[in-house]
């Protein structure tokens, strides 16, 4: 996979209602048709409300209707219980490396 293919982007220590709209945003400037990956990386991510949820959950729906993926890289412990606690783990790719 080249460059041009994959994006790898750090989410904020809190995605919530206060920073989810600036988040999408930056998701939309950064994420480009060619990137058939998305990696996101939650190991510093401490908190997720339903609004940093929801976030994740239409740029995953997004992706898959274009046929790329999102990858949800090392998840810190609290976003890990979250995902599991509302069964999106079902939902998400999750990478632990």
């Amino acid at each position: 996979m080249t460059l041009t293919e994959s994006a790898r982007l750090t989410a904020p220590a809190e995605l919530c209602a206060s920073s989810a709209r600036l988040w999408r945003d930056r998701l939309e400037k950064e994420i480009k048709p060619e990137h058939e990956e998305v990696c996101i990386d939650l190991s510093n991510t401490r908190f997720i409300d339903s609004s940093g949820l929801g976030v994740l959950l239409t740029l995953n729906k997004g992706l898959r209707a274009r046929g790329a993926s999102l990858k949800l890289i090392n998840p810190s412990s609290p976003v890990c219980q979250l995902i599991e606690l509302t069964r999106l783990h079902r939902v998400f790719e999750i990478i632990h490396d």
